[in-house]
């Protein structure tokens, strides 16, 4: 046998010995890990919704028993004022109700939705628009960064006792830029 040929039969042999008996490499695992997972309030979440430090507006941001934030401006939230509820036929406009913050790992894009909620009856309409303080519709947020929101009322009933309100739920949405 010449040497070529012997070279030849020692590497088939390797390889096949090899698929027979293996690389090294597995065909399955199983492993077990510990998972935590914590669930916080609207104020201490990875995207939290919070009251805008050292603003007077902040008190129509309320919070119900599971640590969930809601805007509330009516009757049922009197303010210190004795204020409890927006103008008729006017247009009010309220700076930093609250902010969102990012208080996870990773730059995110924050979408509130939706920005305009509208009721009307007949000639009557109560609109409600929700304004970001820096960008407009959507806001990007580094770590440690948040953003505060304002609100816009415009409040028109020319056929004066129109019972006007608005009771619906606003969504935020952050999904990570990278």
């Amino acid at each position: 046998m010449d040497r070529r040929t012997l070279l030849k039969s020692l590497g088939v042999a390797g390889a096949g010995g090899a698929i027979v008996t293996g690389t090294g490499a597995f065909t399955s695992v199983e492993a077990s890990r510990n998972v935590s997972v914590t669930v916080e309030g609207d104020a201490s979440a990875y995207l939290s919704i919070s009251e805008v430090s050292g603003a007077a507006n902040s008190e129509y941001l309320t919070e119900n028993g599971n640590g969930e934030k809601a805007i509330d401006l009516d009757s049922s939230n009197t303010t210190s004022g004795n204020g409890a509820g927006v103008n008729a036929d006017a247009v009010t406009v309220i700076e930093d109700v609250f902010q969102v913050g990012n208080q996870g790992t990773q730059e995110v894009e924050l979408d509130i939705t939706p920005l305009t909620f509208v009721d009307t009856d007949g000639p009557d309409t109560l609109a409600v628009l929700v304004v970001p303080s820096t960008s407009f519709p959507a806001v990007t947020l580094g770590t440690g960064d948040s953003e505060a929101y304002s609100l816009v009322i415009d409040e028109f009933s020319p056929a004066d006792g129109a019972d006007l309100a608005i009771d619906s739920t606003i969504n935020f949405t952050a999904e990570a830029t990278n």
